[in-house]
């Protein structure tokens, strides 16, 4: 049973999706930089004695580190960049996946079906919104039972005062009645 409510398709929103997860990358992005450059920086002054080809160098220890710094900021920075997307691909379909889905369920209310079914994963993010939703429609479905309920009375009430209404006001009566249960009954319930 939990194969046949799997997501196939990860991207729902490819623009939503794709700034939700470049924006995450960004700030890895820059995360990386910014400590290469503040070590870079904070060693500036320091010095550092080194062998290289047999020789004893003293170096400042930002030239020394400089090569080592960028192939592990490079390094530490693309596997970062490599899980964030992921991690974000996946945060963001528990996101962009019910939206998708509560928007297709409110343009189906918007056409006037009150049996919209406003029910999502229970592992997908929104589930308040998705009851709210579920809440909504039900309550205007019990509106719409009243509203019918109203109706009825009212036709009753008239047929049994129907004698002391004109035949215009009868006619007119029967229009906006026939009006009333045209509007009533574009709604799906």
């Amino acid at each position: 049973m939990a194969q046949l409510f799997k997501r196939k398709q990860y991207f729902i929103d490819k623009p939503f999706q794709s700034k939700f997860i470049m924006r995450f990358c960004l700030i890895v992005l820059a995360a990386s930089v910014l400590s290469g450059i503040l070590l870079f920086f904070l060693s500036y002054n320091s010095t550092t004695v080194a062998i290289e080809n047999t020789r004893v160098m003293v170096k400042r220890t930002s030239e020394f580190i400089l090569p080592i710094l960028i192939s592990t900021i490079l390094t530490a920075t693309f596997f970062a960049a490599v899980a964030v997307l992921f991690l974000t691909l996946f945060a963001s379909h528990k996101i962009a996946g019910p939206l998708f889905r509560l928007k297709r369920e409110i343009d189906g209310l918007k056409q006037g079906d009150l049996m919209r079914n406003f029910s999502i994963r229970s592992d997908d993010q929104l589930q308040d919104f998705a009851k709210s939703l579920r809440d909504m429609c039900g309550s205007l479905r019990e509106k719409h039972q009243v509203m019918k309920d109203k109706k009825e009375n009212l036709k009753r009430f008239f047929i049994e005062k129907e004698s002391v209404f004109s035949p215009e006001d009868k006619t007119r009566f029967w229009q906006l009645m026939s009006e009333v249960e045209g509007a009533m009954d574009s709604f799906k319930v």
